[in-house]
């Protein structure tokens, strides 16, 4: 039995996809779904007060759960939640989310915001892929 499925969301089409598919599943399972995205160190801070590097990091924060609300608000009726993980390692917050939150599934993109993509998968989506002891649903364009 799926009951909650975890889906790493970085607002790309390849996330899109994935929750997609991820609620398609949530649907026929009555899984609860929890987007997560991972902010990392790359926010360029050179030459902000640290006070205003925490403004900087709190604007981003406050934006991405704004955002995962409205992409998760799309679909009444499913049990949705959103989280913010702040690690220098998206792979690495992503798994550790897993470990902590009992999930059954994650649901993640090919590829996602990185410029560097390895041949078959993204980084994150590799490294997923390799160190998760969770099922993982990798979901590629069909385009």
């Amino acid at each position: 039995m799926i009951k909650h499925i975890l889906v790493p969301y970085d607002f790309t089409k390849f996330a899109d996809l994935a929750f997609e598919k991820a609620v398609e599943i949530a649907q026929k399972f009555d899984s609860k779904l929890t987007l997560i995205t991972v902010i990392g160190n790359d926010i360029d801070t050179a030459g902000m007060s640290l006070q205003r590097a925490q403004e900087s990091h709190d604007e981003i924060e406050r934006k991405v759960r704004t955002d995962l609300t409205t992409q998760s608000s799309k679909y009444d009726g499913l049990d949705i939640s959103v989280e913010i993980i702040n690690s220098p390692s998206s792979s690495d917050g992503i798994l550790t989310f897993a470990e902590k939150n009992n999930v059954d599934m994650i649901v993640m993109g090919s590829h996602g915001r990185s410029g560097f993509k390895k041949l078959v998968l993204g980084s994150v989506a590799s490294n997923i892929v390799t160190k998760s002891k969770y099922p993982v649903l990798i979901v590629k364009s069909t385009t």
